[in-house]
């Protein structure tokens, strides 16, 4: 008897012991949750503050508002309106010469009345406005006028977007043509040499460029340098002209290999040591013109949009 009262008193112990940990536990676990959540109380408490604290508008701050929200919506008149719309192409980078055909603009018929809410809006529609010019370009014309960047009563209503391919003018091919094949002829002296660099080329940092194909892109560089080791006299440079090519399979033995078609181009041309080629239009690069694009077929995108300038109506 006295055994099994000793048993019971210590399994009492430990319950009394288990039921004390559980509540100690679950007293950490509630104050562990609680500090996350103080934490987000007094952020909140914070950010109300801040904003109940913060000073209200004066009334001449209001004012100005009010006066400038009703300045936005005064009526427009429709040459204003077409003037704004055309600025905007302009200020953009779009052309609006007439002459180019880059940027078409129609004239609006009547302002219609629409009502949004309780009040009553004039909106002058511009159904077909056309502007043509490169990506960059014509997605500037078009966020200036989605953002109501320029004018925030102007709403952008539809856009659609196409690619079309622009005519060059027989000087601009002509040009572009040259340019392609210099490129490609010192690619090709590149590949044919096993150059990774052009050892002396004639660069953009010298100051001058040539058109005489016969030195360039590189007259310094020595037979001996290229690795030449017969007893003949091969030219010395890297040039797209009537190059003496030595190998390294026959070091004594030179082959005069021609990359350009012609000695002389009608443009000047520069060339950095891995290859890149940029053209001008005279020998001196401080002043002269460069020219930049060689590809065969230019694209551009044409947009057509549809634009509604929304006015209130002017009491009378």
């Amino acid at each position: 008897m006295q055994e099994l009262l000793t048993r019971i008193r210590r399994l009492g112990f430990v319950v009394v012991l288990g039921v004390c940990i559980i509540i100690y536990i679950g007293l950490g676990i509630v104050y562990m949750q609680q500090g996350p959540k103080q934490k987000e109380l007094e952020d909140q408490v914070r950010k109300t503050m801040a904003v109940v604290n913060k000073p209200l508008p004066s009334m001449e701050e209001l004012q100005a508002k009010y006066d400038a929200v009703n300045a936005a919506l005064a009526p427009m008149e429709t040459p204003e309106a077409l003037e704004v719309i055309v600025d905007i192409a302009e200020d953009s980078g779009i052309d609006v010469n007439p002459e180019s055909g880059k940027f078409h603009i129609t004239a609006p018929g009547k302002p219609g009345e629409k009502k949004l809410g309780e009040g009553t809006y004039y909106v002058l529609s511009f159904e077909n406005v056309r502007a043509q010019s490169d990506f960059d370009t014509v997605m500037d014309f078009i966020s200036d006028i989605d953002a109501g960047k320029t004018l925030e009563t102007m709403i952008l209503r539809r856009v659609n977007l196409e690619w079309v391919q622009v005519s060059l003018p027989e000087e601009e091919a002509l040009r572009r043509a040259e340019f392609r094949a210099v490129i490609q002829a010192v690619a090709d002296m590149m590949e044919d040499n096993v150059l990774v660099g052009i050892p002396n080329p004639a660069s953009f940092e010298e100051g001058l460029a040539t058109n005489e194909m016969i030195v360039f892109p590189d007259a310094i560089t020595t037979a001996e340098e290229k690795g030449y080791t017969g007893t003949g006299i091969p030219l010395d440079g890297y040039v797209l002209y009537e190059h003496d090519r030595i190998t390294a399979d026959n070091t004594s033995d030179y082959q005069t290999v021609t990359y350009i078609d012609q000695p002389i181009t009608e443009y000047y041309y520069t060339c950095e040591a891995d290859g890149t080629v940029r053209q001008f239009d005279g020998p001196d690069v401080e002043s002269a013109t460069e020219y930049f694009g060689s590809e065969e077929a230019v694209f551009e995108v044409v947009a057509r949009l549809a634009i509604d300038l929304y006015s209130k109506p002017g009491k009378g």
